[in-house]
């Protein structure tokens, strides 16, 4: 198996891109013609590859931690060459590139000449674009390293971009992108509904489960469902059923001319392949709640309520996965992203024609997209009232009137909703409908802070999230270090953990584990936090430490809030006490 390090980019490569582009009647002086995505357009792309992104924003703190972040634009684009995502530093290059690699912007080779993520596209591989590389004389003043995403069957999603300006562009922004690219793509692996099991391979003196070394993931009956792009190229010739029969879970087996480890993803059923039957070291993990998932099939709404981190997105999907509506799509709306103007249209879809600046052949809609499956409306306090009336009535009449429209259209569906508000609050201030209220939550799953966790659950969690994180060698941390993150205030609840055992397991790079290994983490005294005077002193301590924070960047709340893993809505909440 190839290591880490992407191939040598020759000029021959510049040379082939060049010659594309003449052929598409570019001229090298010309100015950029860009093509933009529509606000419509481009909200449905980030609905569409919402999983992706959602991965991605994952990973966002730790590429600006990164010295080469700190000088550098992270992009994401999907198959078509168009932005979904960009964080990072905007002071590099002039106004004209800074708009060009903003969310919305298409970079197909077609259209803007050669340039790392339009010509990665086309490659199907790593492509670093410097500077005069650039077809276009208008994108000579940075330069962009790219890599492909590839979902767990091997189907391109997109280009991973790190894009600085030209003198400042190093040999480790390549490595930086294709890094980032890996995690993303080992994380839509692990994360399908069906992966049972996880089993990584390595080539000799390649260490097992880093971003580089490659993912297979296995369906109960240990079938092949998913691949990163390192373990394809062992595919061919791997011998599967051979090589579970000599595996034990949890041990690192030597095999040919590598290594092979197998981890357990999902406990309790028939989570078995066949060829390990009775030889099982199960990762314990709590299943999906059968109360909840009676409910839900029953038609009963369902409101999860609790903070931002605590896994209310994982807990949808996890119901959804295992639902009778299964086989239908899971429609995920974020109500806070919604602009403000465009709420109704966004929700119940538009007819041609229906407004200025519309799509002219009209839009679904949310609703209508989760016929027959299910509507997640997330962050749903945030919807403005007028289209909780309108939600309201598509909930109790089953139907839908897009906008522009005078007919109703029939729609089947199920919703749940969740958020990090207090809701009934909402209603007795007014900002929330009462009625609607009750028609979401016909049965409220509140999930605790991690704050409220005790020391056995929380040890369990962090073992389960180092057995499950692809990027993290299965290893038991140490009764210190675990006191030591016990006491710690992790305001960003499950999802900072996360990403937390994720940074520290590539730094330590094999070693055990220790507290030097997560930057930036104070241990306080941990009480319990049953008692009310406790609960204000754990309080006061997340919102020191998210102080600490957003001075750390200058006022900052977006990134401030992107570090701690907390909303903005929260941290502006912190600001006022």
């Amino acid at each position: 198996m190839d290591g880490f390090l992407p191939d040598k980019l020759d000029d021959s490569l510049i040379d082939s891109s060049w010659r594309r582009s003449q052929g598409h009647g570019l001229r090298a002086g010309s100015q950029a013609d860009l093509r933009y995505l529509s606000r419509g357009q481009l909200n449905s792309r980030k609905q569409q590859y919402r999983q992706v992104l959602d991965h991605l924003e994952d990973y966002t703190g730790l590429f600006e931690r990164w010295p080469g972040g700190k000088q550098s634009r992270l992009i994401f684009a999907d198959s078509t060459g168009s932005i979904l995502h960009s964080s990072g530093c905007r002071s590099f290059g002039s106004k004209a590139s800074r708009l060009m690699l903003e969310p919305g912007a298409c970079w197909e080779e077609a259209a803007m000449g050669t340039n790392a993520i339009g010509t990665a596209l086309f490659r199907q591989a790593d492509m670093q674009v410097l500077g005069a590389q650039h077809f276009l004389q208008a994108n000579h003043g940075i330069s962009c390293s790219a890599s492909p995403v590839f979902d767990p069957h091997g189907q391109l999603l997109g280009v991973l971009d790190i894009s600085s300006d030209r003198s400042r562009h190093g040999q480790s922004m390549m490595l930086g992108a294709r890094l980032l690219a890996l995690c993303v793509e080992n994380a839509l692996i692990a994360d399908q509904a069906d992966t049972h099991w996880l089993l990584n391979l390595a080539a000799v003196g390649v260490h097992m489960q880093q971003p580089w070394s490659g993912l297979v993931a296995l369906n109960e009956a240990g079938q092949v469902i998913g691949a990163n792009r390192i373990a394809r190229q062992w595919l061919p010739a791997l011998q599967t059923e051979r090589l579970l029969a000599e595996l034990v879970p949890g041990q690192i087996t030597r095999w040919g001319k590598g290594s092979a480890l197998l981890t357990r993803k999902v406990a309790g059923g028939k989570s078995r392949p066949a060829r390990l039957a009775g030889r099982l070291q199960p990762v314990a993990q709590p299943g999906v709640d059968s109360r909840a998932l009676a409910l839900l099939n029953a038609g009963i709404s369902l409101l999860v309520q609790g903070e931002t981190g605590v896994g209310k997105d994982h807990l949808i999907r996890q119901l959804h996965a295992h639902s009778q509506r299964r086989k239908g799509p899971l429609v995920a709306v974020n109500c806070g992203a919604l602009p403000a103007e465009l709420v109704e249209a966004e929700l119940f879809g538009y007819q041609a024609g229906a407004f200025t600046g519309s799509d002219r052949n009209g839009r679904l809609g949310y609703v209508r997209a989760a016929d027959k499956g299910i509507l997640f409306l997330d962050e749903v306090g945030e919807l403005p009232l007028t289209a909780q009336t309108r939600l309201l009535r598509v909930l109790q009449e089953k139907s839908v009137t897009p906008v522009g429209s005078h007919v109703a259209e029939p729609v089947d569906f199920h919703v749940l909703a969740a958020t990090n508000q207090n809701l009934q609050q909402m209603v007795a201030e007014g900002r929330f409908r009462e009625d609607l209220y009750y028609r979401i939550n016909g049965f409220l799953l509140q999930l605790p802070p991690l704050r409220d966790y005790g020391f056995t659950e929380f040890c369990a969690l962090a073992e389960r999230l180092l057995a499950q994180t692809a990027s993290a060698p299965v290893m038991k941390p140490g009764e210190q270090l675990l006191q030591q993150l016990f006491a710690c205030p992790w305001p960003g609840n499950i999802r900072q953990l996360k990403q937390a055992l994720e940074v520290a397991v590539i730094l330590a790079d094999g070693a055990p584990l220790t507290l030097e290994h997560f930057p930036g983490l104070q241990p306080a005294v941990r009480q319990d936090s049953t008692a009310g005077a406790v609960q204000g002193s754990l309080r006061e301590r997340n919102i020191a430490h998210a102080l600490r924070v957003l001075d750390s960047h200058q006022g900052n709340v977006s990134a401030a809030a992107r570090e701690l893993g907390i909303s903005r809505t929260t941290l502006y909440s912190y600001m006022k006490e």
